[in-house]
C-alpha cells in the first residue's frame, strides 16, 4: 500500500474532530472543614495525614487541587507519610467567590471512560490546514504514520477491536480544550497521547483524573505532572534517575578503572551536572577521579601525564556532549588508545593498560566521520533512546514506512516514526493483555525498536524507568542493553 502525503492528510482530516466550546462562569464559596491552628500569628487549616493516603486522595477528600496542596506544603511533592501535617492559610481558603470554571455545551455529556473502551486518542499539532507545515507539524505527522504501522503490525482480526483517532490541535490551547471537554471519544479513550505543551498536559491530566483514562506524555521531557496526578505517565526517565542509572552502569561496566574527567576550560561544559554526580559517587567509594584540563584542543601531552607502566585502566569522561567538543578531543584519545593497545600486544603478561570512553546521549546523533570515530573509540554512551537507524528492526519499520507512504521517514533523534511505532505497540499490547483495559504496569516492560517502557509509580502517577546503555563496536555495529 503506497500513500502520498495528501492521502494520509485526508485520512487524518476524516478522523480529526472539530468542536466548539462555550465558556461559562460559575460562582461559589468554600471553606475547609478542618481544625484551625495559629502559627506565628497566622491562622491555618491543619490536616493530619493518615496511613496510606496520597496527595491525590487528600485532594479529593478536601475538595482542593493537588497543586494547591503542594503549593502550600512543598514537602508533599515527595509523597505523604503517616502523621505528616498539612497547613492551609485560612485567609486563602476561607472563602473564594466568583471562581471561573470552563464548561462546554454539548448535546450529550462526555461519558466517564468505560472499564474496557480499548480506544486511543492521538492529540498532536498536525497542522493539516497549513499550506506550509512547520517542522513540528511534519514530525508529528511522521509520529502518527509510524503509530498506524505499529497498530497494523499488531492487527488481529479475531481479537478485540481497538479504535484509534487523531485530533489536530493546531498547536492551540483552545483546540485542546475543545477536544478535552466536548468530544466523547477523547472523554472515553483508554489512553490519550498528549501534545508537548505543559498547559495541554495539565488540562488533559485534570480531565483524566475525573474520568479514569490515562494521559501519555511522550514529548515533554521536563514536565513532572505525574508527581501529582495518578493518571499521567511520563515516558521520559527524569534527569536525576537517568544520572543514577548511568553512573551505576559506568561504575559496574568499568569496575577497577580510574575515572578521568576531560574538561576544555575554553569550551562548552554542559555536562558538568552529570560529571559532578559521578565524582560524588566515586568519592563515596574512596576513588578520586583524575581531572585533565586543556584549553581549546586536547593534546597528546595532556594524556601522557597518566601513568601506564603499572598497567593502569582508565575510563575517560568528557564534560561536554557537543559535536564540536568531541572533535577537539576524540582524535588524540583514539591515538592514545592505539598506543596502549600496542603496549598490550608487546606485553607477555595477562595484564595490560586500558582506556575506555564513556559519553552522552548527544553522541547517538553523530553521523559521518564522528560516528566512525565513536566506533573506533568503542565508546559507551547512555541514552533514553536507541538511535540505531540502520538496525534490523528499525530498517524493517523504515521499509514498511516507504511502502505505505511512498517516502522515507524523517531521520531525527528520536526518530518520530519509530517513536510512534513503539508507542502504538506498547499501548495495544497492554490493552490486549488486560481485555481492553489499559494498565501502565502490565505487561511489566516493553523493549521496542527505539524506545523501552517500564513504568513505575513516581509520586501519584507513573514514570518510565528505563535507560539504554549503548556500545559502539569496532565492527561498525551498536550493541545495546536496557537497564
Amino acid at each position: 500500500m503506497v500513500m502520498d502525503i495528501k492521502s494520509i492528510i485526508n485520512i487524518i482530516r476524516r478522523i480529526a474532530v472539530v468542536s466548539a466550546a462555550l465558556l461559562l462562569a460559575a460562582s461559589g464559596a468554600y471553606g475547609l472543614d478542618l481544625p484551625v491552628k495559629k502559627v506565628k500569628g497566622q491562622e491555618y487549616y491543619v490536616y493530619k495525614v493518615k496511613k496510606g493516603e496520597s496527595v491525590y486522595g487528600v485532594s479529593k477528600h478536601l475538595g482542593i487541587s493537588r497543586e494547591q496542596i503542594v503549593q502550600y506544603n512543598p514537602q508533599a511533592a515527595d509523597g505523604l507519610k503517616k502523621n505528616m501535617m498539612l497547613y492551609f492559610p485560612v485567609a486563602d481558603f476561607a472563602e473564594v467567590a466568583e471562581v471561573a470554571v470552563d464548561t462546554v455545551a454539548v448535546e450529550q455529556p462526555a461519558e466517564v471512560v468505560p472499564p474496557s473502551s480499548a480506544t486511543i486518542a492521538v492529540m498532536l499539532p498536525f497542522g493539516l490546514d497549513k499550506s506550509e507545515p512547520t517542522k513540528q507539524n511534519s514530525l508529528c505527522l511522521d509520529f502518527y504514520k509510524g503509530f498506524l504501522i505499529g497498530a497494523d503490525t499488531l492487527s488481529n482480526r479475531s481479537g478485540r477491536l481497538i479504535e484509534i483517532r487523531a485530533f489536530d490541535t493546531e498547536g492551540r490551547m483552545d483546540r485542546v480544550r475543545e477536544f478535552a471537554e466536548k468530544d466523547s471519544f477523547v472523554a472515553s479513550a483508554s489512553v490519550i497521547i498528549a501534545p508537548d505543551g505543559a498547559d495541554a498536559i495539565a488540562l488533559l491530566g485534570a480531565k483524566a483524573a475525573e474520568r479514569g483514562n490515562y494521559v501519555l506524555n511522550l514529548f515533554n521531557v521536563r514536565d513532572s505532572l505525574q508527581m501529582f496526578n495518578p493518571f499521567v505517565m511520563q515516558a521520559n526517565i527524569p534527569q536525576q534517575a537517568m544520572y543514577e542509572l548511568a553512573e551505576s552502569a559506568l561504575s559496574s561496566q568499568f569496575d577497577g578503572f580510574t575515572p578521568v574527567i576531560l574538561r576544555n576550560t575554553g569550551g562548552r561544559n554542559e555536562k558538568e551536572a552529570f560529571v559532578a554526580y559521578v565524582t560524588t559517587c566515586y568519592r563515596a567509594r574512596g576513588v578520586e577521579p583524575i581531572v585533565i584540563e586543556y584549553d581549546g584542543t586536547l593534546r597528546a601531552s595532556d594524556l601522557n601525564v597518566l601513568p601506564v607502566d603499572g598497567w593502569q585502566k582508565y575510563v575517560l569522561i568528557p564534560t561536554s556532549g557537543a559535536l564540536a567538543e568531541f572533535n577537539k578531543m576524540a582524535y588524540v584519545v583514539s591515538n592514545w588508545r592505539d598506543r596502549l593497545r600496542a603496549m598490550a600486544v608487546e606485553n607477555t603478561d595477562s595484564a595490560s593498560p586500558q582506556a575506555e570512553v564513556f559519553g552522552y546521549p548527544d553522541w547517538t546523533a553523530f553521523r559521518g566521520e564522528a560516528l566512525e570515530m565513536l566506533h573506533r573509540l568503542e565508546a559507551t554512551v547512555y541514552s533514553r533512546f536507541l538511535d540505531n537507524f540502520d538496525g534490523f528492526e528499525a530498517s524493517g519499520v523504515a521499509r514498511a514506512f516507504k511502502r505505505w507512504y511512498g517516502e522515507s521517514m524523517i531521520e531525527s533523534v528520536p526518530t518520530q516514526a519509530l517513536l510512534g511505532f513503539d508507542a502504538a505497540s506498547f499501548i495495544i499490547k497492554s490493552l490486549r493483555a488486560n481485555d481492553g483495559v489499559f494498565d501502565p504496569v502490565n505487561p511489566a516492560s516493553y523493549n521496542g525498536v527505539q524506545s523501552a517502557f517500564r513504568f513505575e509509580r513516581s509520586g501519584e502517577g507513573f514514570v518510565n524507568s528505563t535507560l539504554y546503555i549503548i556500545q559502539f563496536t569496532s565492527s561498525g555495529r551498536q550493541e545495546a542493553r536496557v537497564i
